[in-house]
């Protein structure tokens, strides 16, 4: 038997956990951050008490701030609680408030500016009148920077832009009249900086932006437009994306792209006439995890290569294909097309392990997240030109085996509506989102617009009409899916999707004064539930802020991370 002097009290003291302070409320000013110091005592029923800070660990509800030991650092904005825990299971909570105040002044401008709008009357009859974003916008709360765009009927030579939360107000001061004046009078924009945004929308579900006009020579009315509303994913955006820049101007034509974990940072080259010798790579396909990448050279029909994501190596020119999809990462297959047949291929060196047969001319395959469920066009008539030029098109799907690479039956879903074509499955497998035109080729045709299909039930058809912006002629083509799932504040869950589109952007880019239209990277959420029900799963789409505007931006493709690079 045990000595009793060797024996140890093991009974836990019980106590209640009081953290300190209880609450406290803290303003964050042109994104200087704020820390505070948390005490914890433990306070036993006796009311005797014990400082436990040093046992104790401390975390924060959301994103507004972090612990390093007990020290909070505050960067964002919003309520939060601050909860200690100790090994002993005693938890204690505390509250703070955060209010993210900012305000930046155009260096053109004197600093008294701010003033010209503290005082006067407020007059919406002469208001600016706002352009971009779109009433109804939704976003992920880790865009970055965040551009607004007004037109200007009254004389105003400054003006505020400000983003206001419960817990915000950043404003910025400029002259305006920087936009191209083929969009209106006064024509303007302004770009809030990543860090502005990113602090100013902290834990907040909506962000409301203004834009306000003054005179410097006539002060004391200020023209206000009405606020408009911003809607947030309740998380950040992750993954990547890939696309093909051309007719860059100052930048080398080829393959950029960007980490949404770098919110504020320019889209980086990837493989460019730099990496390639001055050959062209436009047409690509990434594996889902992001490591490999399946390229075409030199335009349509021509020589394709794999490549290594880490170290941009690839292998020799090896046969075409002119469309393709990656197989699940353990599968190490290719599937891709030439000359309506779809082949099976080693994803590593492109060697041939299969042909799909088909009854008639197949092309723009996508395969499935988990590799078991392959969507294609299929064109009963020969009449195309090439795999990427195809007419009177329709949808099919079969089943896939990644492991005996055998196919199922084939199974149509969009018949009907003209040509459709360059068919993509959500990450949930659960939808097929196409273009269609009611006549004309897929390539390029501006009539193109944006459609989803139910997979189990292909009588479940929706148009996306806000993303397209009910109208044609805006060459609304390349749909394609983020690869993760998100929600809003109210639950509801989406999908991000992009599209290439030659829309206008605010008054940046107005396609009717260029001498060829300019097609650029627009992003809007997919809302499978209002899709279930018949309703348009979309909300007007913005343009993504990484994106030069001087470059014609196609064939966005996702991945679930971007590969840091060798």
């Amino acid at each position: 038997m045990p000595d009793g002097d060797d024996e140890t009290d093991q009974t836990p003291v019980e106590g209640t956990l009081v953290i300190e302070p209880a609450a406290s409320e803290h303003e964050l000013f042109n994104g200087a951050p704020a820390t505070q110091a948390f005490t914890a005592k433990l306070v036993l029923p006796d009311g005797t008490e014990q400082d436990v800070t040093a046992d104790t660990t401390f975390f924060i509800d959301n994103g507004i701030g972090a612990f390093s030991a007990s020290t909070l650092t505050m960067g964002g904005a919003g309520k939060g609680t601050v909860t200690g825990s100790t090994a002993g299971g005693d938890i204690g909570t505390a509250q703070v408030i955060v209010r993210v105040r900012g305000e930046r002044v155009d260096p053109s401008l004197p600093p008294t500016v701010p003033q010209l709008f503290s005082t006067g009357t407020e007059d919406a009859a002469q208001a600016p009148n706002v352009v971009y974003p779109p009433i109804g916008v939704v976003v992920p709360r880790n865009l970055g920077d965040f551009e607004v765009h007004w037109t200007d009927d009254h004389a105003h030579d400054v003006f505020e832009v400000s983003i206001k939360t419960d817990y915000t107000d950043v404003r910025v001061y400029v002259p305006g009249n920087n936009g191209n004046p083929a969009a209106g009078s006064r024509a303007s924009w302004v770009s809030f900086l990543a860090a502005e945004w990113l602090s100013a929308v902290g834990n907040s579900e909506q962000v409301l932006y203004q834009v306000r006009g003054a005179s410097t020579a006539a002060p004391g009315t200020i023209g206000v437009a009405a606020p408009r509303t911003v809607t947030l994913t309740t998380d950040g955006l992750e993954g990547g994306v890939y696309y093909w820049a051309a007719a860059s101007g100052t930048l080398p034509e080829g393959i950029y792209r960007h980490d949404f974990a770098q919110p504020g940072q320019p889209a980086e080259e990837f493989l460019t006439r730099t990496q390639t010798n001055g050959r062209c790579v436009a047409c690509h396909v990434l594996s889902r995890d992001g490591t490999r990448m399946a390229i075409t050279y030199d335009g349509g029909g021509r020589p394709t290569a794999l490549v290594d994501v880490a170290t941009r190596e690839r292998t020799g020119d090896l046969e075409n294909w002119n469309f393709g999809t990656f197989g699940p990462t353990d599968s190490n297959l290719f599937l891709g097309v030439s000359d309506g047949i779809i082949t099976v291929r080693n994803a590593t060196d492109g060697t041939l392990l299969g042909t799909m047969e088909s009854t008639g001319r197949v092309s723009q395959p996508d395969l499935s997240a988990d590799g078991t469920l392959l969507t294609y066009t299929y064109t009963r008539i020969d009449n195309v030109r090439s795999d990427w030029d195809v007419t009177e098109s329709q949808i099919y799907v079969r089943s896939f085996d990644p492991v005996t690479r055998g196919f199922g039956p084939e199974t149509p879903v969009v018949t009907d509506g003209g040509n459709n074509f360059y068919p993509s499955l959500s990450p949930d497998g659960e939808w097929i989102m196409f273009n269609r035109s009611a006549a004309g080729t897929s390539y390029n045709n501006r009539d193109a617009s944006l459609w989803v299909v139910n997979v189990a039930n292909p009588t479940i058809k929706v148009e996306l009409s806000q993303a397209n912006l009910a109208a044609n002629g805006l060459t609304n083509s390349w749909g394609r899916w983020a690869p993760f799932d998100q929600a809003i504040g109210t639950g509801e869950s989406l999908f991000w999707i992009t599209v290439s589109s030659t829309r206008d952007f605010g008054v940046r880019i107005v396609q009717s004064a260029l001498p060829t239209r300019q097609p650029q990277i627009w992003m809007t959420p997919f809302f499978p539930g209002r899709a279930a029900a018949g309703m348009d799963p979309t909300t007007p789409a913005f343009w993504l802020p990484f994106q030069s505007i001087q470059s014609n931006n196609h064939i966005a493709q996702w991945t679930e991370r971007v590969v840091i690079l060798q």
